[in-house]
């Protein structure tokens, strides 16, 4: 009797596994804007998701950045869409996988007030006052990674916005800023004649969906194939017209990879 129980037990373990998760996957992402806004962009990828691979998929706000990097951390969601320096370290840590990226690179340019004293190069920054945000950020994460010697760094004035980076720049209360390209295009328009490029840095790979490697790798194939396909472009569109590109691409772990050490000045990581 007890092995038959035993048995029964067994066959339906096995019946309720290959029946599939009973809880949903959840997909994070960076608290960049408010809760409805993320829902409606997020979650409506999610939603796609879902139905397009016939597996539970949920989005999860996660309210401030805190909360983000302990998500990642221990490792509790299945789907993200972030940066190079997550990505690269939960394919270090946990073994995760790159799979879908907006088109393009990121792109960094050092932005300086125009003047006879504007650096002209990321080394003419040590010891001086630079504009940037709080990490995790990735221009700031990227900044931090270009100076190895803790007696040799720039000095960090915190802001949180783009605006007041650039006139904080302009006032001279900070010498540059590390800015995306596009970011630089519409300060220059905006203050004419204030603002130039000092140093360009290598682009980088854009942000991106990485899968867990909890999720099996036939589902991981549905997800990416979903993603890619013209359907996933309706349901992503929100999502890129954000952050201005036209299509997702294919992306593979080892172009995030090296990229892990960004975030070795961030504790926990």
């Amino acid at each position: 009797m007890r092995r038959f129980i035993a048995l029964a037990l067994c066959l339906s373990c096995t019946a309720a596994w290959a029946a599939g998760p009973s809880k949903a996957y959840i997909m994070i992402a960076p608290p960049r804007q408010s809760q409805t806004q993320e829902q409606a962009i997020y979650g409506r990828i999610a939603q796609f998701l879902a139905q397009a691979t016939g597996t539970p998929i949920k989005f999860r706000y996660t309210s401030n950045w805190l909360t983000y990097m302990e998500e990642v951390r221990r490792n509790k969601a299945a789907i993200y869409f972030d940066g190079p320096s997550f990505i690269g370290w939960r394919i270090a840590r946990w073994h995760d996988h790159a799979a879908a990226a907006l088109s393009g690179h990121l792109k960094f340019v050092l932005v300086a007030k125009k003047g006879a004293r504007a650096p002209s190069k990321m080394s003419d920054l040590i010891g001086r006052s630079v504009c940037a945000f709080s990490p995790p950020n990735l221009a700031t994460l990227t900044l931090d990674n270009a100076f190895t010697n803790p007696e040799r760094q720039p000095y960090i004035v915190v802001t949180h916005s783009f605006p007041e980076m650039a006139r904080n720049i302009i006032d001279g209360n900070c010498v540059a800023a590390l800015e995306p390209l596009p970011v630089y295009k519409h300060q220059n328009a905006q203050f004419p004649g204030k603002l130039q490029v000092a140093d360009e840095i290598p682009g980088l790979p854009n942000q991106a969906f990485s899968l867990s490697n909890r999720i099996p790798p036939a589902l991981r194939h549905k997800i990416i194939t979903a993603l890619l396909s013209p359907a996933g472009g309706a349901a992503t569109k929100p999502l890129r017209d954000m952050f201005g590109h036209k299509q997702l691409v294919r992306v593979h772990d080892a172009a995030y990879l090296p990229y892990r050490k960004l975030l070795k000045a961030v504790a926990g990581f």
